[in-house]
């Protein structure tokens, strides 16, 4: 059975460069959006102008682009091309304050079953999924804004669930990540820390829960997954 779940190198590869790109695509627009370099009413480049820009597969550059319009940050018509929104673009912060859920609540629902899928993972990821785990840790390492780190962080997360081939609770995580998107990611206001310490401190934590994961050692993920989240959830509430 686990090896009918086994996924090629190539396809690893590939999705790791398409959630890569899209990142790098989402995070150009969306910022060039919110910071008022584009403004309302202006028309982006096309498809095939942004997917040679980047890089990037169409496909990738369409689902990012179907992601930035279900933020109301873009409205796309048919035969005239895509234009920034008035909605989101003029008034991005009031909807950053407005989430659907509480990042307090999110979190509490992710406690309920992220720990658990520490066994799907051990028994289902191949040796591919779990050395691409890597890429993602590397680029929460390397991000330089709260939302480029938020984004990296929910990216490798994602890849930890998806690895688990259970396409239910990747619906489900895919749907956190929108939420928090929707939010603005939550930046923290006055946190006591600077962007790097709090960085470094996630960038340790999740390292431990790979090298777990590597060994297929499902009670130390999941111990490390739990305390993880738990100490995330603690932060929030005391701020």
């Amino acid at each position: 059975m686990i090896d009918n779940l086994a996924r090629h190198p190539d396809e690893t590869s590939s999705r790791l460069k398409s959630d890569s790109d899209s990142l790098a695509i989402y995070e150009s627009l969306r910022s060039s959006i919110v910071d008022g370099q584009l403004r309302t009413g202006t028309r982006l480049p096309t498809e095939r102008a942004l997917a040679s820009r980047f890089g990037a597969a169409r496909n990738t550059v369409r689902r990012t682009m179907n992601q930035l319009a279900d933020e109301g940050l873009i409205e796309r018509h048919v035969g005239r091309g895509t234009f920034v929104a008035r909605s989101k673009a003029s008034g991005a912060s009031e909807a950053a304050a407005e989430p659907n859920f509480s990042l307090g609540e999110l979190l509490e629902a992710r406690l309920m079953f992220e720990p658990t899928l520490a066994e799907l993972v051990a028994e289902r990821a191949t040796d591919e999924d779990l050395a691409a785990l890597s890429t993602y840790l590397e680029a929460l390492r390397n991000a330089t804004s709260w939302s480029e780190f938020k984004e990296a962080k929910y990216a490798l997360h994602l890849a930890i669930i998806r690895a688990s081939r259970n396409s239910f609770l990747i619906s489900v995580f895919e749907q956190i990540i929108a939420s928090r998107r929707k939010a603005g990611w939550g930046r923290p206001g006055g946190h006591p820390l600077p962007i790097s310490a709090v960085r470094e401190a996630a960038a340790r934590d999740n390292a431990a829960i790979i090298d777990a994961l590597r060994l297929r050692d499902a009670v130390k993920a999941r111990e490390l997954i739990s305390g993880y989240l738990l100490r995330t959830l603690m932060s929030v509430s005391e701020s």
